[in-house]
């Protein structure tokens, strides 16, 4: 039984007035779906995380996901639950001091439920069509030009999206697949985990999947950030007291907390790599070449 199935998208609208002058307006983020059901399958609930970073808005879904899935539905609780604790337990380590403008919205029903920073007011629309035709994302855009022409306004809006993360979860199997771009080269990595046989077990849940992947898309965006950096400051275009430099230096240490987390888990479960385990390493030493461009 599919526990889990769903996906993470890099999306930037592009929205242009008829017979203006005006520069198009531009909304970017990302966005996962997260469908929330009970064993059971007698509890369902239905949230959509927006985020500035694809690692954060999986960080999100994960921490909503298991904390489905230990106390029951989140949105209508008697006791509000607690969002700004959860959203700062996610950001206090790195984002909050290093990356100041990352913000979220989570939405139920087209509306949010919490926010935090300053995300583009387009995305609430969308949102809100996104609802309007039954939660059919792909019929949102018309709907919203439709809005804009019944305000008095003809646009036209561009649509560039992308999968970033494909994830399904089952009872004791997840499977996820990460799509790195770049302008020069995509490149595709899965991963497998199962539960292990051993009397001492570990039970494996749809959270699990989520989180592994905001691991390995922080990391390796860090990896390959902090190596331009460096480049810079060698090539003397940047100074270490910069700030770009300053994150850098608190970039090495994240990325061994991630790779950390990671190991953990390939203690705990079995896991496979298709094709290998990506090296954060090498793609530091990549970078710090010049050989590739950031794919995230």
């Amino acid at each position: 039984m599919m526990l889990l199935n769903t996906s993470l998208l890099r999306e930037r609208f592009i929205i242009t007035e008829e017979n203006s002058k005006q520069d198009p307006i531009i909304a970017m983020g990302n966005r996962i779906l997260l469908p929330l059901v009970s064993k059971n399958q007698q509890i369902k609930e239905r949230l959509i995380i927006r985020a500035h970073s694809m690692h954060i808005a999986l960080a999100l879904a994960a921490a909503i996901t298991k904390e489905f899935h230990a106390s029951g539905p989140i949105v209508n609780r008697q006791k509000p639950f607690a969002w700004k604790e959860l959203w700062y337990d996610i950001t206090n380590d790195f984002e909050r001091p290093h990356t100041p403008e990352t913000w979220c919205c989570i939405y139920n029903n087209g509306r949010p439920v919490f926010q935090d920073g300053d995300h583009h007011p387009f995305l609430d629309i969308i949102e809100q069509c996104d609802i309007k035709n039954r939660a059919e994302y792909d019929r949102a855009i018309p709907l919203a030009e439709e809005i804009f022409s019944k305000a008095g306004k003809t646009v036209k809006i561009d649509h560039d999206v992308n999968i970033a993360v494909v994830i399904g979860a089952m009872e004791n199997q997840l499977r996820c697949g990460l799509i790195l771009r770049a302008p020069r080269r995509t490149t595709t990595f899965n991963f497998m985990v199962e539960e292990k046989s051993e009397e001492d077990s570990h039970p494996l849940h749809p959270y699990h999947g989520l989180e592994l992947a905001s691991y390995f898309l922080e990391a390796i965006q860090l990896s390959v950030i902090s190596g331009f950096i460096e480049r810079q400051i060698k090539n003397g275009d940047l100074v270490e007291s910069d700030k770009k430099a300053v994150k850098a230096s608190a970039s090495y240490r994240r990325i061994g907390r991630l790779s950390q987390s990671i190991e953990t888990y390939e203690k705990l479960y079995k896991m496979r790599y298709r094709p290998e385990k990506p090296e954060f390493k090498h793609l530091l030493d990549e970078a710090r070449g010049g050989k590739i461009a950031t794919p995230i």
